[in-house]
């Protein structure tokens, strides 16, 4: 391991993984200003995979190969540590390349820290690092939080969660005041009460008006359910989108309306956002994105 700053093992970090592509430049920018505002130290990990193929056990990779793909790790790491410093310039970072499977080695080094952070889509000198399948399975499978940083994103701008009918999305909704509070900036909580749209219920013979009394229950069941929050978060204005979607497009078309700089989501939640992380909404969620998007395990 090398550090660009402090010798020390850092006790709760930001942790990124960096594969040299665009998409992992946004991930490390998105990291450095989010370790910066949340008092952590950052840590960026190069993953390079050096195994044989399945395909081809007994095949031996030449040493100058090898070599030559761990540089690219440890070059990909560098630049990363300089974009870091760029953004946050009394940030500690700590920096290490890591040779193994690239979910496997992020879930292990991340256990412990504060957050994992990750780009989509990437395709660097570490080829496939970033294609969805890793950054979907370190966000259903970490323990912690996960963010996905799909694009860049302003700072300042609102912090969208999307909100079950369960305990299950608590974690998510105090993490997403946290982070408004943080930020300075408002809150868009979105709730769906059924997966069919308006028309939807119009054509199973619901009337529109009580299509809006269910609707305007389900937001004074909202308001009390955030209520707590509020006392803890005073600073914080609270948006309420209440409505009969589908709770994939619901989040997406909050975050696109309020121009939102964070998507905040739970974890194995039910109702309105069951099998997040492992169904439809998700994919949804985490491949049609175009800003961060932070997964919390409750």
């Amino acid at each position: 391991m090398f550090a660009t700053k402090g010798d020390d093992k850092t006790m709760s970090a930001i942790l990124v993984g960096v594969d040299g592509s665009e998409a992992s430049t946004d991930a490390v920018k998105w990291a450095a200003a989010a370790a910066h505002l949340e008092g952590h130290e950052l840590k960026l990990v190069g993953v390079y995979d050096a195994s044989t193929s399945d395909y081809a056990p007994g095949l031996i990779i030449p040493q100058d190969v090898i070599d030559a793909i761990r540089q690219d790790a440890t070059d990909a790491v560098h630049a990363a540590a300089d974009v870091a410093k760029a953004i946050a310039p009394d940030l500690t970072i700590h920096a290490s390349i890591v040779d193994g499977d690239a979910a496997r080695v992020l879930l292990e080094l991340g256990k412990d820290e504060a957050a994992i952070v990750l780009g989509t889509r990437g395709l660097g000198s570490i080829k496939g690092l970033f294609l969805g399948s890793v950054s979907t399975t370190v966000a259903a499978h970490s323990r912690g939080r996960v963010v996905v940083v799909c694009g860049p994103s302003e700072p300042s701008a609102p912090v969208v969660v999307g909100i079950d009918d369960t305990p299950v999305s608590d974690s998510a909704i105090k993490e997403a005041f946290r982070q408004a509070s943080l930020r300075t900036t408002k809150l868009i909580a979105v709730h769906t009460w059924t997966p069919l749209d308006a028309d939807a219920l119009h054509g199973y013979g619901i009337d529109p008006d009580e299509v809006e009394r269910m609707s305007q229950d389900a937001v004074a069941a909202l308001a009390e359910r955030l209520a707590g929050y509020s006392q803890e978060f005073p600073d914080v204005e609270v948006v309420r989108e209440v409505l009969p979607e589908e709770p994939g497009k619901a989040v997406l078309s909050a975050a696109e309306k309020y121009n939102a700089g964070l998507v905040v989501v739970g974890s194995r939640g039910r109702g309105g956002f069951k099998g997040l992380l492992l169904g439809s909404t998700s994919q949804k969620i985490l491949h049609q994105a175009h800003l961060p998007v932070m997964v919390v395990r409750s």
